[in-house]
């Protein structure tokens, strides 16, 4: 029987992901699964296949897969001593890269259509792998000095040279117009709350603009999820309240009112249940990180 699961990335506060450079010379047989948010996984070396979109993709060095937010995907690849399995995976926010690269004008269209496309065709960047086992090895470096990438800009420009080099190696990006695909009513509700979640958010409104009852909607978001719709929002908002704490001197007070949660009481004390400490104490080990 299939396995069907629903992987949720960790990605705390932070709008990207990155999974070091990783060697197999084990069995893996993968298994069905999707994320709630994005995926790039880049083929070093490997002899396998991906299946997305009820499609079969052979696995081969310097092919790029884009999964998005709740996209069924399995990756299978055939390991040995002599034929190892090779790849780097970076897990991000579309979101929040959708706002980093607007200054990009050719790199953000491309990141637009593979986060919206209804296809799902890999990217074929084999005469670009010199350039981009550079990038991964120093980024690698980045991660293992730091314990992970934590800057926001790093992320940016890693994500920035992906786009660099699908765009300069020609492919799809440059055809006709694709399909662009309807979201899953998840990624809907997600796409809503994005542009909500600083304003006081009633089930009520997410439902008028779905044309769903509250009912069909909670009980959608937690099977697809693993997880209720209070708690995604609660989520987003403290992640918000996070990135303020670190990145601005604005109040607790003010940031708590731009994350929607005009009682500064009642977010103090959520905050502290979600992370650990207080907002306060926060910011001042965050900035003693930096």
């Amino acid at each position: 029987m299939m396995n069907y699961l629903f992987e949720p990335v960790p990605l705390g506060n932070r709008p990207l992901l990155y999974g070091p450079t990783t060697r197999s010379t084990a069995s893996y047989p993968g298994f069905y699964h999707w994320h709630q948010c994005c995926e790039m996984l880049y083929i070093h070396e490997g002899n396998g296949f991906v299946i997305v979109n009820q499609k079969t993709y052979e696995m081969k060095p310097g092919r790029l897969f884009f999964f998005q937010p709740f996209q069924l995907h399995k990756v299978y690849a055939s390991v040995s001593e002599d034929m190892p399995y090779v790849r780097t995976m970076m897990f991000f926010d579309p979101h929040y890269f959708h706002r980093a690269l607007l200054p990009f004008r050719a790199r953000h269209a491309l990141f637009e259509r593979l986060w919206k496309s209804a296809q799902a065709e890999p990217l074929d960047l084999e005469p670009r792998i010199g350039y981009l086992e550079q990038v991964f090895a120093m980024y690698n470096d980045i991660s293992q000095a730091s314990r992970g990438i934590s800057d926001e800009d790093d992320m940016t420009m890693l994500l920035l040279h992906m786009m660099e080099a699908a765009i300069a190696d020609g492919g799809r990006q440059k055809g006709a117009a694709v399909e662009v695909r309807p979201f899953s009513y998840v990624e809907r509700i997600m796409g809503w709350i994005e542009d909500h979640y600083a304003e006081e958010i009633h089930l009520e409104d997410i439902a008028d603009q779905l044309h769903l009852s509250k009912f069909y909607i909670s009980r959608l978001f937690q099977q697809e999820t693993g997880g209720s719709l209070s708690e995604y929002i609660t989520a987003r908002r403290i992640k918000q309240a996070c990135r303020l704490l670190q990145n601005s001197d604005h109040s607790v007070e003010r940031i708590a009112e731009e994350v929607g949660y005009p009682n500064v009481s009642y977010f103090i004390r959520l905050f502290k249940k979600v992370i650990g400490i207080t907002p306060l104490k926060y910011r001042t080990a965050a900035r003693q990180l930096e």
